[in-house]
């Protein structure tokens, strides 16, 4: 019996240690408070993901001058992971965060999140020494799209909170109406050139698969900061009210002429007294 307190009480204090360290360790079972600001970082990108983007890098010597074939995948993904960075950020923005686009070395630790990813096929690639075709790639402007980011959201300390995957087949086009997809794009351009990206635009479909993957991220961010109490403290961004206008009312109608009444017929008039018959005798 004397032998069977000490291992007990030894087995309490292992599990108390136990649950510290797993709280320590990051996870989404312990909530963590509101961050100040979320920086998102450069998406790193796995060997086995391309980016083929023809308009372009002929858009960038344009205004570059000619450069190699083989810096053409290295430029194109430079500019695919901006679009991405840019993407992630606005739709942060657009719920009331204070995100930016940044390096984790340059985090301040006064309750920031960082938010990191990288990027992979969904499956494996076969390695060959044969040339590939566009068709056969996978990647952003290929003929396969199957991209995967395998995202970690960090504490300033670097404590990991979070990890998930997002892939670009979530939503396939900015919620809401015309009016606020143009605002988006506004917000994106501006941490465009907060990341100073080059001023040339990728193509339609390449910069459509770049945002969704954003938009797929910074959805799953939210989820998770929602789970954490996150948007209970978010500023509420009300939009004003459109100026309304007076309702123009139809001009008022002259009303109508009473309708005329049919004249009288005429009355004879009653003969004058001198006019009158004598009495007959």
């Amino acid at each position: 019996m004397r032998r069977i307190f000490p291992l007990a009480a030894a087995f309490l204090l292992a599990g108390c240690a136990g649950s510290s360290i797993g709280s320590l360790t990051g996870g989404s079972a312990s909530t963590s408070p509101r961050p100040k600001s979320i920086v998102v970082t450069d998406f790193q990108f796995s060997p086995d993901v391309s980016a083929v983007d023809r308009g372009y890098t002929t858009r960038l010597e344009r205004k570059i001058g000619g450069f190699p074939t083989f810096e053409r995948k290295p430029r194109t993904l430079e500019r695919v992971n901006e679009e991405i960075v840019a993407s992630t950020v606005a739709t942060l923005r657009a719920a009331g965060f204070e995100a930016q686009p940044g390096g984790p070395d340059g985090v301040a630790s006064d309750g920031s999140v960082i938010v990191t990813a990288s990027l992979r096929a969904t499956e494996p690639v076969a390695v060959t020494n044969k040339p590939k075709l566009v068709s056969d790639q996978v990647g952003f402007g290929t003929g396969k799209t199957n991209v995967v980011a395998d995202v970690k959201v960090l504490s300033s300390g670097k404590r990991q909170l979070t990890a998930f995957d997002a892939d670009s087949g979530g939503a396939r086009g900015a919620a809401g109406n015309a009016k606020q997809a143009s605002a988006q794009n506004a917000v994106i351009a501006s941490v465009l050139a907060e990341q100073n990206a080059a001023p040339e635009k990728l193509s339609p479909d390449v910069e459509a698969q770049a945002r969704r993957l954003g938009r797929s991220v910074a959805e799953k961010v939210l989820a998770f900061g929602k789970e954490q109490g996150w948007l209970e403290g978010a500023p509420v961004v009300e939009t004003p009210p459109a100026e309304e206008k007076p309702a123009k009312l139809p001009a008022a109608k002259p009303p109508k002429p009473a309708a005329k009444k049919p004249a009288a017929p005429a009355v004879p008039a009653a003969p004058a007294a001198d006019d009158a018959e004598p009495p007959k005798e």
